[in-house]
């Protein structure tokens, strides 16, 4: 991907965050799109990611169980039948 046609915004970034989370969590800021992993001194790393349409978003604490570089995905049920096409 040509990174040239990212906003810097959106662009890997250590900075400061105030979140009161223990280093090492992984914190997702829908409204703005940002994922943070945090680290320990009061800093994070900052990332840009997309998220789910509006109505759609999970909220909550999730425990990532499995890790895998490039994962295969496919639709759910309910994706398809609200969405066929």
């Amino acid at each position: 991907m040509d990174l040239d046609e990212v906003d810097p915004q959106f662009l890997r970034q250590e900075v400061d965050y105030s979140g009161g989370y223990a280093p090492g969590t992984i914190v997702v800021d829908i409204d703005k799109r940002y994922l943070y992993l945090v680290e320990r001194g009061g800093r994070a790393i900052r990332y840009g990611v997309g998220v789910g349409k509006q109505g759609y978003s999970f909220k909550g604490w999730a425990t990532i169980r499995r890790k895998e570089k490039w994962p295969g995905w496919t639709p759910t049920a309910n994706m398809i039948r609200l969405q066929p096409e």
